[in-house]
C-alpha cells in the first residue's frame, strides 16, 4: 500500500492501435453513460406534454394550474439536481 501515486484503480488498456478504433472505444463508453440520462430527460418531457394536453381537455384553468405547478416543481428539482458540491 505504499505504492502512492503510481497504484491504478482500473486497468489500463492498451493505448497503442488506430485513433479510429480508440475513438470508437470512448464514444461507447460516453454513450454508455450519457443514454441512460437523455432517455431519461426524453421521457420526461414527453409526460409533461401528454399530461398537459390531456388536462387541457377539462379546462384551460386547470390546464393553466397544472402548467404553472409544474414548470415551478420542474425547475425546482432541475435547481436540486444542478448543485454542485465544493
Amino acid at each position: 500500500m505504499d505504492d502512492g501515486m503510481q497504484a491504478r484503480l482500473l486497468p489500463r488498456e492498451e493505448e497503442e492501435g488506430e485513433l479510429t478504433q480508440r475513438i470508437w472505444d470512448e464514444s461507447k463508453r460516453i454513450w454508455r453513460v450519457a443514454l441512460p440520462g437523455i432517455i431519461s430527460r426524453v421521457s420526461t418531457f414527453g409526460t409533461i406534454v401528454v399530461t398537459q394536453s390531456f388536462i387541457g381537455h377539462i379546462n384551460d384553468i386547470d390546464l393553466a394550474g397544472y402548467a404553472l405547478v409544474q414548470t415551478l416543481s420542474v425547475r425546482f428539482i432541475n435547481g436540486i439536481l444542478d448543485l454542485k458540491p465544493k
